[in-house]
């Protein structure tokens, strides 16, 4: 089992910023935009064991590793929601 835990964390993070979006709540092509944007400006976190599993859940506790996931999230939401790779529907 080889696996970036970031993505999960991206992934569980992601609705509550977006809830309040016109557009980006319904649309999974803005969601993937804004996840490979947030993916791409955070480290990895490769895991393999469950003994990665519990070193990833105790970072995860970390106040600073949350706002970082929490401010590439904004960032790439807040960019997609200006350039979204398709026309938006009113």
């Amino acid at each position: 089992m080889l696996k970036n835990h970031m993505e999960v964390l991206i992934e569980n993070h992601l609705p509550s910023l977006i809830k309040d979006t016109l557009h980006v709540k319904n649309c999974e092509k803005c969601q993937n935009d804004i996840q490979a944007l947030a993916l791409n400006n955070l480290k990895p976190m490769y895991i393999m064991s469950d003994k990665g599993m519990v070193y990833t859940k105790l970072k995860e506790l970390d106040l600073q590793f949350q706002s970082d996931i929490i401010r590439e999230l904004v960032q790439a939401i807040a960019l997609v929601e200006e350039h979204p790779r398709h026309e938006v529907e009113l």
